[in-house]
């Protein structure tokens, strides 16, 4: 692929995501009147927020990105990963003690999260 065609690529792209970012801010506009109205179930609008909250974060870093700092891009990936990994496990935890059950694929869990532990100094 020639140089240009990888310009032109990147430019169409550029102008999907553009595109697709300027349609749906018009929609959460109209979700916005639509949630103050108050008749939405409470775990989809649990979801909601958190999937919006993800992309707030997204845009925002890629706005620092954009603005020129590269080296912080990478800091504030790893915080956002610190935060959604802060909550998943705090979700699970929840589930778990609630349920009392045993789901498959806590072994392997348990073992990433102890490998973290040891990497974060909490295994010494």
């Amino acid at each position: 692929m020639t140089e240009a065609a990888i310009q032109e690529a990147n430019e169409a792209f550029s102008k999907q995501v553009s595109s697709q970012v300027a349609r749906i801010t018009g929609e959460l506009n109209r979700m916005d009147d639509l949630l103050k109205a108050g008749r939405v179930d409470g775990r989809v609008l649990s979801e909601f927020r958190y999937a919006v909250d993800r992309v707030r974060t997204s845009g925002w870093q890629v706005q620092v990105w954009l603005e020129g700092d590269s080296g912080a891009l990478s800091t504030l990936l790893m915080q956002e990963r610190v935060r959604l990994a802060t909550r998943l496990a705090h979700q699970l935890a929840k589930e778990v003690e609630t349920t009392g059950n045993e789901f498959q694929g806590l072994s392997t869990l348990k073992e990433a999260i102890g490998k973290l532990d040891r990497v974060l100094g909490g295994g010494e």
